[in-house]
C-alpha cells in the first residue's frame, strides 16, 4: 500500500467465481470446451497536466482505483464462471462438459493534453508501456486459474456420488483460485506493485 502522493500502479484482482451444474442420466455427448471462453477489454479513463507532478494529482483524482488516501494507476479486474455436468457412473460420478468464462476488465490511465514537454511525453510513454506490462502479468495469471479450471471439470473421473463430487469440485476451484492469488500477491510484493518493472512516475523529470 502506498500514501497518496505515490503513484502505485496496480489495486487488486477480484476473483468472483459462479458455479452451475447439471446432473445428467445415461450418456451424454463430450460437449466441453477446449479453451477458456474469454471477455477482455482495456478501459481507460482519463487524466491531464503540463508536469508529471500535476499528471500524479489527476491520477490520484480520477484513478478508479482508491480507497482512503491509497490510491492505483491501474488496476486488473477479473472474474470467473463456469459450467459443467455430473454425469452418474458404475464407479461413481464424471465431472464433464465443462465451460468456463473469464472476463477481464484493465483500468489503465490515458493522457488527454498535448502541452507537454518533449521529456515529460518520453516518461509518461515509458511508464504507461511499464504499467502495461505489469498488468498484462495479471491478466496471464487469470488466465492460467481460467485453464486450470477448465481440465478440472472436463472429464474428470470421481469414485464418489455426484452430490460429493460437486462439493469436490467447488473446493478444489477455491483452492486454485487461492493458490493464484497468493502468486499474484507475492509478484506484486516482489515488483513493489510493478515499480521495479518501471511502473513509476518519476518527479524530476520537467
Amino acid at each position: 500500500m502506498c500514501p497518496s502522493s505515490q503513484t502505485d500502479p496496480r489495486a487488486w484482482v477480484c476473483r468472483a467465481l459462479v458455479f452451475g451444474c447439471l446432473l445428467t442420466c445415461g450418456a451424454v455427448p463430450v460437449l466441453g470446451a477446449t479453451a477458456p471462453i474469454v471477455d477482455s477489454k482495456i478501459e481507460t479513463y482519463p487524466v491531464s497536466g503540463e508536469s508529471i507532478a500535476e499528471i500524479q494529482r489527476s491520477i490520484a483524482r480520477n484513478t478508479p482505483s482508491r480507497s482512503g488516501d491509497t490510491y492505483y494507476a491501474g488496476v486488473t479486474i477479473w472474474s470467473l464462471s463456469a459450467t459443467y455436468s455430473l454425469i452418474p457412473t458404475p464407479q461413481g460420478c464424471l465431472i464433464d462438459n465443462g465451460d468456463v468464462f473469464l472476463k477481464l476488465r484493465v483500468h489503465l490511465p490515458k493522457l488527454t493534453n498535448d502541452l507537454i514537454s518533449e521529456r515529460v511525453r518520453r516518461e509518461w510513454q515509458r511508464f504507461v508501456f511499464s504499467l502495461d506490462a505489469h498488468e498484462r502479468h495479471h491478466t496471464q495469471n487469470a488466465y492460467l486459474a481460467a485453464t486450470s479450471l477448465l481440465a478440472k471439470i472436463n472429464g474428470r473421473h470421481t469414485d464418489v456420488p455426484c452430490s460429493r463430487a460437486k462439493v469436490i469440485a467447488e473446493s478444489a476451484t477455491k483452492a486454485l483460485i487461492e493458490r493464484i492469488s497468493a502468486y499474484d500477491k507475492e509478484f506484486d510484493h516482489q515488483t513493489r506493485h510493478g515499480a521495479s518493472q518501471g511502473a513509476f512516475l518519476d518527479p524530476n523529470v520537467r
